[in-house]
């Protein structure tokens, strides 16, 4: 096939993405120790579906049910998020995952015939990407994906076939003056996730779809129809290291972001694990564990999990907070408190960077400091509040009452 000129950014090595990714140091293997074997999970093997189908009592059930939606914020955007996923085309490998396969798959089918394009991985891995920071992603890697990080079955216990090869992880940054005018715990914070969640399920159904009408088999797993482990999936599309937080880190958003995958059969370039000495920092670090409401963070050394060594949490505690949760609706204190978590991290302002992990590290360190002096309080926090504290009690929406924060934590004793 005639290559043209306006083509040459995919055939060149001229970075692409908003972030400076291409100065990260790749490795072969993950920072964290994976001696193996990863057992495959299903998804009703979550705290969150445990509490969904009332394996913690009906105090749990019910309140689980209730979350995000109680919010009028959140229940608006999960109205849309459920819409985007009811309209879910599947190609037919999810064995009735996400129910009739056969009538949604019509809709959206495998072209018969492959598209005149590249057959180059590299080349295809390139056009995909640009694809994907069309559709607004701010990072994407892609990786192999391990069967280990597939469920067996998804929430309905309806087995689950993803015979795909590659994954492309897609990762879109939460709204950060939101995120730093919020304690971590309060009403704002799901609506904070689940407006990343919504941008990044549309960015991938699109691609998702355009790869079929390019005649290659493509399904994708995002919320509320995720399929596989995805910070499995983030790790392996070198996009961040295993932090003390038990979630994946990434150099330049922290663990501020949210992210979501589309599988396929096209050969395409891996993007190799990272390595910007996380695991070494986090050895170090336990702000996360010290902020952790629930205590549910270890301040300890990583232990074997499931064939790999990570810093475990304990899913039950955070679980148990995040639902019954008075103050506000989930918790994500320890991304908003995370040092990672630093100002100043847009893409313009890493122009300059010139791959330095000990610069990366001085940034850190100075948030760490910051943090401290402020008692991890944004010196303008008040100022960028603009949300109203609203819940929603027997169907009436009302304006709850301020507890001390402190009486939380008391409530979880260190572990």
């Amino acid at each position: 096939m005639e290559r043209l000129k306006y083509h040459d950014i995919l055939y060149n090595d001229d970075p692409i993405g908003p972030y400076p990714s291409h100065l990260l140091k790749r490795v072969d293997r993950p920072t964290n120790l994976v001696p193996g074997p990863i057992e495959r999970r299903a998804a009703r093997d979550s705290v969150f579906w445990k509490s969904l189908l009332g394996e913690y009592g009906e105090e749990m059930q019910r309140e689980f049910k209730r979350l995000t939606v109680r919010y009028p914020m959140g229940a608006s955007l999960v109205d849309l998020q459920w819409h985007i996923n009811r309209l879910h085309k599947v190609s037919g490998h999810l064995s009735g995952a996400l129910g009739d396969v056969a009538a949604a798959s019509a809709l959206n089918p495998v072209a018969p015939k492959k598209a005149p394009i590249p057959d180059d991985p590299r080349v295809m891995s390139r056009h995909l990407k640009l694809m994907g920071y069309f559709l607004g992603a701010e990072m994407i890697g892609i990786g192999r994906l391990p069967r280990s990080a597939v469920f067996t079955r998804d929430g309905k216990n309806n087995p689950v076939e993803a015979p795909f090869k590659y994954a492309i992880v897609f990762t879109v940054r939460k709204y950060d003056p939101v995120i730093r005018a919020s304690n971590g715990w309060d009403r704002i914070f799901d609506s904070a996730s689940f407006q990343a969640y919504q941008r990044i399920a549309m960015q991938t159904e699109v691609v998702a779809n355009y790869l079929r009408r390019l005649g290659w088999e493509a399904e994708t797993s995002n919320m509320d129809a995720y399929i596989t482990l995805m910070p499995q999936l983030v790790l392996e599309a070198g996009l961040g290291e295993v932090s003390r937080m038990g979630i994946i880190l990434n150099p330049f958003m922290g663990a501020n972001f949210k992210a979501a995958a589309v599988l396929t059969n096209m050969e395409l370039e891996v993007d190799g694990y990272l390595d910007f000495g996380l695991q070494e920092y986090c050895g170090n670090c336990t702000i996360c564990a010290e902020q952790c409401p629930a205590r549910a963070i270890p301040r300890g050394k990583q232990t074997l999990h499931n064939g790999y060594y990570t810093w475990k949490l304990n899913a039950e505690r955070c679980n148990e907070f995040m639902i019954l949760n008075k103050e506000g609706c989930v918790c994500g204190r320890c991304t908003k408190t995370c040092p990672w978590h630093r100002p100043n991290t847009e893409p313009h302002d890493l122009a300059g960077w010139d791959g330095s992990i000990e610069a990366l590290h001085r940034s850190v360190d100075e948030q760490r400091d910051r943090l401290i002096a402020n008692d991890f309080v944004d010196p303008d926090e008040l100022t960028q509040k603009w949300w109203f504290d609203l819940d929603e009690v027997d169907g009436e929406l009302i304006v709850p009452n301020e507890k001390n924060e402190e009486k939380i934590c008391r409530e979880y004793p260190l572990q």
